[in-house]
């Protein structure tokens, strides 16, 4: 979610969850997405565990205001990414007949060339985490965000005083 040197923007909604907006540091056109107010469905395509992931992943981030109409094939692709890394792990620890087995002995006398499903278990783990630390999801990127309610911003006491007139 950006940090030192990370060169990625924050988004307004982000800062001000964190209690760190302030106007004249945020664009003027700075694009604000429609929030979902509700849960949306999960794309039909998607398997058991992705959708399952979907309906807490969505359903958490509604509930907290913010999940938005945008986010929505982030979201997608990170369901997506789970779903195949559920599936390459039980390729890689069960055999063809749902045996139960170790990463040791599946990996008995294989190499990196011949160890497809662990291949794809590595990169799906990756994409996964990629997105979810983009959308606060690990323990981590999660401390960076205080989902408490904003705070509204101080009257400006000009302001204040031009309204009693």
């Amino acid at each position: 979610m950006g940090g030192k040197g990370s060169g990625r923007r924050i988004p307004k909604r982000a800062k001000i969850i964190r209690g760190t907006f302030r106007h004249d540091r945020n664009p003027e056109n700075e694009p604000e997405p429609e929030k979902c107010m509700i849960v949306p469905g999960a794309p039909s395509y998607l398997g058991t565990y992705a959708k399952a992931l979907w309906k807490r992943v969505a359903g958490a981030m509604v509930e907290s205001g913010i999940l938005t109409t945008v986010d929505l094939p982030a979201l997608e692709l990170m369901c997506s990414a789970y779903e195949e890394f559920r599936e390459a792990r039980e390729a890689v620890y069960f055999t063809a007949k749902g045996k139960a087995r170790t990463l040791r002995q599946y990996m008995r006398g294989k190499n990196s060339q011949t160890m497809p499903e662990y291949n794809a278990l590595k990169s799906a783990f990756a994409a996964y985490k990629s997105y979810a630390t983009e959308f606060g999801l690990t323990p981590s990127s999660r401390n960076r965000i205080d989902l408490k309610p904003p705070k509204e911003p101080e009257a400006d006491p000009m302001e204040a005083l031009l309204k009693r007139g």
